[in-house]
């Protein structure tokens, strides 16, 4: 998967840089041999298809940088094109515009070539912007499927995470996704054996959705899974903070001969104030260091896939998964 994505840097369009993989020579070489007897115009259409995936992730991209999301790259490979982006999407409903963006501008696209063929008529030109409306119908429709993480996966997740909350709806989707995997699959194989070689393709895009899709997913699970960690960290945090307040609350206003009885023990109680406070720092202190060493893993989880994890990172994602558990118990 790796060789299928190694890219050589062309560009840089709105401060992204525009990477193309290796393999999308090839591809692109066979395309335009296939293409060879449409004529000038039907391989021009071939040579433009890389140029109408990269308007399409730039819909994505410039969507994300509109939330404050920064886009590392855009990668151009033989199977389509991939917008990477270096942080997180600041909510669903900004995932919802942001993987929405794409096929619009495909469908633009479609839509402009849709009206230049009205103006061509009967031109020989006409071709060319058939076979660019017929492309970029497909490439929005082919993405709004609900398969993660494709548009209409990331859609759907979204959507649903705004009905039912991030883990309900990572569950949902993920069998929902295997089983788009599946039909692409399938259909890429009745297409081979129908004597279609286009079905190879397929196949290859399958097989990458289901990659992609499930180290991406695998991530998420655990980011929200730590995210309800952290939650109930900031609950326990909290209910200290309102228990000193009122505390501090009663002691000013009630004035009774209990004062006398708190000044003498006021050694003792100094002493088990300062320890509670020592023990709470340390407790501070040893979540903001299993924090960070987390979120380090998940990083790396999502860069690199889970099966990357060493036996020792996998243990840090079991002991904060435990002591989620203990505080939810």
């Amino acid at each position: 998967m790796n060789l299928l994505l190694a890219s050589h840097r062309i560009e840089r369009i709105f401060g992204i840089e525009i990477h193309i993989a290796y393999s999308l020579y090839i591809i692109m070489g066979l395309f335009i041999l296939q293409s060879a007897g449409s004529g000038i115009y039907g391989t021009l259409s071939m040579l433009l298809l890389p140029v109408c995936v990269l308007a399409h992730e730039l819909g994505h991209s410039l969507a994300s940088k509109k939330f404050g999301v920064k886009v590392n790259r855009i990668v151009l490979h033989m199977l389509g094109g991939a917008a990477e982006i270096g942080s997180l999407i600041p909510g669903p409903r900004a995932e919802i515009i942001i993987s929405i963006m794409g096929p619009l501008v495909s469908l633009a696209i479609a839509g402009i070539s849709y009206y230049m063929m009205l103006i061509i008529g009967n031109s020989p030109a006409v071709i060319l912007f058939y076979y660019l409306m017929y492309m970029n119908t497909f490439l929005a429709i082919f993405n709004l499927l609900p398969v993660f993480p494709m548009d209409g996966g990331r859609i759907a997740l979204a959507v649903v995470m705004l009905l039912k909350g991030p883990e309900k709806a990572l569950k949902l989707v993920k069998p929902l996704s295997i089983a788009g995997v599946v039909l692409l699959c399938g259909y890429g194989v009745l297409q081979m054996l129908s004597g279609n070689q286009s079905g190879m393709m397929m196949i290859l895009i399958g097989l990458l959705v289901y990659f992609q899709g499930n180290q991406e997913l695998q991530a998420r699970m655990y980011a929200a899974r730590y995210s309800s960690m952290n939650d109930s960290w900031r609950t326990t945090d909290n209910k200290y903070s309102q228990d000193a307040t009122f505390t501090s609350y009663t002691r000013k206003n009630k004035k009774t001969s209990a004062q006398t009885k708190e000044k003498s023990e006021s050694i003792l109680g100094s002493w088990l104030r300062k320890h509670r406070e020592a023990k709470e720092k340390r407790e501070k202190a040893s979540r903001t260091e299993l924090d960070e060493r987390v979120d380090e893993v998940l990083k790396k989880v999502k860069e690199e896939g889970i099966s990357s994890l060493s036996p020792g990172e996998k243990a840090i994602l079991q002991s904060a998964s435990k002591k989620y558990k203990s505080k939810r118990k």
